[in-house]
């Protein structure tokens, strides 16, 4: 194909491209019946919450309008004074109070609280927390949604300094606006049934106008700097994971989760270290890169239970814990299998409570779930475990002493210590006394997060050293290749 066909050709690309975008953002308003938001490419919807039983709110700055986006009447036309208070009415209906006094109900399940003029600066509050943009509150089977209709830029005033802590260098600042944009823009195109993204870590941390205010100017200036900017990899928008920190090594996609993509893969980042020397909430910083978790064998119990109430269908069900085994093997990205080696990073892909009654086996990152583990990069140690040289000159370990046995000087095989609950070993310290079954179990680990795409601190400590935004990226997403399939450019 010559220049020119290839040039009509990605003309087109793009036209359907922003016809596609526009399409959604039709689609959007046509499902607030209505109801004229200004809904752009640009446009972001952001949960603040889904399952409210009523939802107060107020005007902290400028002027907005209340609107019934059924039936397009002005509710109040000046809505800067006062408190509003939204409840449902059934299933489908809504009613409305003002400063406590009851206004009436609505015939419609959606209430707008919309910005009167886009170019002032306007701010309203949710709860006790301010947020910029307009406010879709709709009775959705009974409860309250409530929507933050906002400017993408805007939203990451909100975003960057809630993810990346104060302190950081401009360019982990840059990098980070970047990376949480890809992953709003992402989240915009694979959308949820009413809004794109919601608030919390299960997304990213959206921390509203508060944050933004809270936050150092350099926050602002990273987003308005990179104002627009997203990260394509072999042209196709990237699912931009970041996480805290990799304790210096991240990983593989299909050794976290199921699938396997080129721009998620495992890189070295000695300077995630940098949490040990940041002094940031007290110890909190470090404990993101060294952490240490210690259960009882009753701790341990409780926390299974509470795992049980929460995940019925994934109860551990084993019986009295005897052995808590881990594996570290990688995933074969086209069959999914376990392969004969270990993942690049060391992280736990399969743990296996052992019981009394049988087995229990968790995957990758669900085993920080079950056990509120800060990563899955980690080492298990029991106050039963020991290790012994076998006769073929390798290291044995055991945690579970019905696996081991003695032999007497008669040259009897028995049990060790007969009915003892404790056995006794000679090492190189000297003798010792271990439990046959675990007291106590400790994980020992490193890392806070998936471990996946860019780590925050590993970001932070790259740019105390020099590194520019784009480098960081290019470190994260495409392990330091330069073969240009990884873009940063204009969405």
């Amino acid at each position: 194909m010559n220049l020119q066909g290839i040039l009509k050709k990605s003309r087109l690309f793009f036209v359907f491209i922003l016809l596609g975008i526009i399409v959604a953002c039709l689609i959007s308003t046509s499902a607030i019946q209505g109801a004229q938001i200004a809904c752009t490419p640009t446009t972001i919807r952001v949960a603040l919450g889904l399952n409210l039983t009523s939802a107060e709110f107020s005007v902290s700055e400028g002027s907005y309008e209340l609107v019934d986006c059924l039936t397009h009447r002005v509710i109040s036309s000046d809505s800067s004074t006062g408190t509003w208070v939204v409840a449902p009415a059934g299933s489908s209906n809504l009613q409305i109070y003002h400063n406590g006094q009851f206004l009436g109900g609505l015939g419609s399940s959606l209430l707008l609280l919309r910005q009167k003029n886009d170019y002032e600066q306007n701010v309203f509050c949710l709860g006790q927390k301010k947020y910029r943009g307009n406010l879709l509150l709709e009775n959705f089977q009974g409860k309250i949604q409530a929507i933050n209709y906002l400017d993408m830029e805007q939203y990451l005033y909100g975003v960057v300094g809630a993810e990346m802590g104060p302190g950081a260098p401009e360019e982990a600042y840059k990098a980070q606006a970047i990376v949480s944009r890809t992953y709003a823009y992402y989240c915009k195109e694979h959308p949820q049934l009413n809004y794109d993204l919601g608030v919390s870590t299960q997304w990213q941390v959206y921390g509203g106008y508060d944050n933004e205010v809270l936050s150092s100017s350099l926050v602002k200036k990273a987003v308005d700097d990179t104002r627009g900017q997203v990260i394509y990899y072999d042209r196709e928008l990237i699912q931009a994971f970041f996480h805290s920190n990799s304790g210096g090594y991240s990983e593989a996609c299909e050794n976290v989760w199921s699938a396997s993509l080129p721009y998620l893969q495992p890189v070295v980042t000695p300077e995630d270290a940098i949490a040990m020397q940041v002094a940031q909430g007290g110890s909190w910083s470090a404990e993101t890169y060294l952490w240490e978790k210690s259960f009882s064998r009753q701790e341990l119990m409780k926390q299974l239970e509470k795992w049980n109430r929460a995940h019925p269908n994934n109860a551990v069900n084993v019986g009295e814990i005897y052995e808590i085994v881990v594996k570290r093997w990688a995933v074969n990205p086209q069959t999914k299998e376990f392969l004969a080696k270990e993942t690049a990073s060391g992280r736990v892909t399969q743990l296996n409570f052992m019981g009394s009654k049988g087995m229990k086996s968790f995957y990758r990152d669900s085993i920080r779930s079950v056990l509120d583990l800060r990563s899955t990069l980690f080492e298990v140690i029991c106050d039963s475990t020991v290790k012994i040289w076998n006769a073929f000159g390798s290291l044995d370990v055991f945690s579970y002493a019905n696996d081991l046995k003695a032999v007497t000087a008669d040259g009897y095989i028995t049990k060790l210590n007969g009915n003892s609950e404790n056995y006794y070993v000679l090492g190189a310290d000297g003798l010792q006394m271990v439990p046959k079954f675990f007291s106590k179990v400790t994980f020992k680990g490193k890392g806070y997060g998936h471990g996946l795409g860019m780590s925050q601190w590993g970001a932070w400590g790259m740019a105390l050293r020099g590194a520019k935004y784009q480098e960081i990226i290019e470190h994260f997403y495409n392990q330091d290749k330069h073969d240009g399939r990884l873009r940063i450019q204009s969405y």
